[in-house]
């Protein structure tokens, strides 16, 4: 199976950035703006995975979920996100995946859970949620971390080569 990693296009894309003037004493009030940070700075964009079953020799009283799952682990994915725009500013950044995974067919049975090396936290997503990966002062104009990505997926909602593209979000503050 092939995990696809493309890199966003140059610069930063606004997903979504409502600005809502309320007048309270005459003072404006604006809302967080979400933006897609740019990843094309990360060397590698495609990784092959090799699942193996969670479960192995006996499997006599598994669960059905127990029984489907497969499992897979890869180290060594850098990820370099471009902060250049966003520098001296307080941040959240946000892993996200999008809603429909190319080659799977439930959003339940796909968990992408990840380690760092020192920058960003440690977590996990489901496909359409995000989690948070940093919050505090963008130092850099590129974020560099390392991580060791593990895939957990139910092999019943397998239908093709896996494919997705995390998506990098920002929020200052």
């Amino acid at each position: 199976m092939i995990w696809s990693y493309p890199g966003q296009s140059a610069g930063h894309i606004i997903v979504g950035c409502l600005l809502v003037l309320v007048l309270l004493g005459g003072m404006p009030i604006s809302a967080q703006c979400t933006e897609i940070l740019d990843d094309s700075l990360s060397p590698q964009k495609q990784y092959s995975v090799q699942f193996k079953w969670a479960h192995r020799g006996n499997t006599i009283g598994l669960s059905q979920e127990e029984f489907f799952l497969l499992k897979s682990t890869v180290s060594g994915v850098e990820v370099r996100l471009n902060t250049s725009d966003y520098e001296g500013k307080r941040a959240r950044i946000y892993l996200r995946l999008p809603r429909q995974i190319e080659g799977f067919t439930s959003t339940e049975r796909f968990l992408l859970s990840w380690k760092t090396d020192r920058l960003f936290y440690q977590g996990s997503v489901r496909p359409g949620n995000r989690t948070l990966l940093y919050d505090g002062v963008i130092e850099s104009p590129v974020l560099v971390e390392m991580f060791t990505i593990s895939l957990e997926v139910d092999a019943r909602y397998l239908n093709g080569k896996i494919q997705y593209a995390p998506i990098y979000e920002i929020e200052t503050y």
